[in-house]
């Protein structure tokens, strides 16, 4: 957990780093970081899309010890897309509010271990729609907003396993499948900035870290194959870039 917190505290820092430099480096004059107080009200509704990508760690562990080896891991991945609503209120330079996603997570992959002339075992890890509803805290800075977001993340998961034996099996192959909504969390932040200063338009660039949990299912026994129960962890990273449209922006002393 601190490792995750880490990794967004210093991605958030570059950022906002990179972003001071590259005016500064157009401007003919020192560049110092200041909030405009005429500039476009961020407060209000808003709605947007988004796209980007995922990757994540999906662990199987089979926990009544009847296989060969019984723990592996592998790399789910996948493109994300879908839309965002969300509500902003502002304080001066800070803004915060809460927002929602809709969308496909598109996580997916498959791993497992051979043993030859003995056994192997395989697991998958499919997760479609998600939804998110996050708190967002960020502070305004010459148009930009540097902000971290943290609450829900769920995803529609399949979770299943193929255990085979290649010898001395009357019942060659057995599997498990579970199907369900998955509820778990997500940590995160991000950069948006306004486009044309005055315009309703942002641009964001955002990464989060979420957790879908455990899930336990159960092969049956079959031939030499005795019944064993698995519980499959997983959880990810996504790094996506969106653009939001602000309703009723107005501006300060108006």
């Amino acid at each position: 957990m601190r490792r995750h917190l880490l990794s967004v505290f210093v991605a958030c820092v570059s950022l906002v780093g990179a972003a001071e430099q590259a005016l500064s480096d157009g401007a003919p004059y020192d560049y110092v970081p200041t909030y405009s107080p005429a500039a476009t009200s961020w407060t209000g509704f808003y709605i947007g899309a988004h796209l980007g990508g995922t990757w994540g760690s999906s662990t199987a562990t089979g926990n009544t010890g009847v296989t060969l080896d019984d723990s592996w891991s592998y790399s789910p991945s996948g493109l994300v897309v879908g839309g965002t609503l969300g509500y902003n209120w502002q304080l001066g330079p800070v803004v915060y509010g809460i927002e929602g996603d809709l969308g496909n997570l598109g996580l997916a992959g498959t791993g497992g271990y051979y043993v030859p002339f003995g056994y192997d075992a395989s697991t998958t890890t499919d997760a479609g729609f998600y939804m998110t509803i996050r708190g967002r805290l960020g502070v305004l800075v010459n148009g930009w907003m540097l902000y971290v977001t943290g609450g829900y993340l769920g995803a529609d998961t399949t979770v299943s396993v193929l255990e085979a034996c290649e010898v001395f099996c009357t019942t060659p192959t057995v599997s498990a499948s579970n199907s369900s909504f998955r509820n778990g969390w997500t940590i995160g932040g991000g950069l948006e900035i306004a486009i044309d200063g005055a315009s309703a338009w942002t641009a964001k660039v955002e990464y989060l870290y979420y957790d879908l949990g455990s899930i336990s299912l159960t092969t049956p026994s079959g031939g030499s194959i005795g019944a064993n129960t698995w519980s499959v962890d997983t959880d990810g990273s996504l790094v996506r870039a969106g653009i939001n449209y602000r309703f009723g922006g107005v501006k300060f002393g108006q």
